[in-house]
């Protein structure tokens, strides 16, 4: 199908960022003195609501959680980079006319240093982040609201992205909807569950998502 529309996940979907925010986690807990595994850090923190987690690390103070993990955030993403083949896969969408948009949870101000140092501003119609939105993916809100705003309907889009909260916030929205399943990211993601949801469909390399899109080389 050629979709009118190819709206795009950010952390772990147009960038191998995971690793960053494990690292702005861990700088944030070792404020608070605590030392975790890397594995521990994406079990506990990765896609939960972070009154849970904090609750369980016995951390009293959400708001200054928030505030150094922001800190780690800004510092970890100075490493920012895009996945191989990102630029040309957005390139070819441009010049096959299909919209383009962002559909993230990172905030504003990490996608205002990342953007433009990765050459990627130009490349969406529109974006949609954290501070967007009242409600997260796997809620609908940022799907629906990216679709209003590039006056697309739902059947003629898709939704990419490398996790569940993806999926499902594009099947929510009535997309169609396309996993990013590397093998390097697997320890960030239970597989099955993620295969669970369902998508339409399944890749592994960003060339890959040209014949998904029905862009040309």
């Amino acid at each position: 199908m050629n979709y009118r529309a190819a709206l795009f996940d950010f952390d772990g979907t147009l960038s191998p960022s995971l690793p960053l925010w494990v690292r702005a986690f861990d700088i944030a807990l070792r404020a608070f003195g605590i030392e975790l595994s890397d594995q521990d850090i994406v079990q506990r923190l990765f896609r939960r609501d972070w009154g849970e987690s904090l609750k369980e690390l016995r951390i009293d103070s959400t708001q200054e959680f928030r505030a150094q993990v922001s800190r780690g955030l800004r510092v970890a993403f100075k490493e920012a980079q895009l996945f191989p083949d990102v630029t040309d896969v957005l390139t070819a969408c441009r010049q096959a006319g299909v919209q383009v948009a962002l559909v993230t949870s990172a905030p504003k101000f990490v996608l205002d240093d990342v953007m433009p140092r990765l050459g990627l501003r130009d490349f969406f119609d529109h974006i949609v982040c954290a501070d967007d939105v009242v409600n997260f993916k796997p809620h609908p809100e940022p799907v629906t609201m990216t679709l209003a705003a590039l006056g697309c309907k739902p059947d003629r889009a898709i939704m990419i992205g490398d996790s569940s909260v993806d999926i499902l916030a594009g099947k929510a929205a009535g997309t169609a909807t396309a996993l990013f399943l590397p093998c390097e990211q697997t320890s960030f993601h239970h597989v099955e569950a993620l295969k669970a949801t369902e998508p339409d469909h399944i890749f592994a390399s960003h060339d890959e998502l040209r014949a998904i899109l029905g862009v040309a080389h």
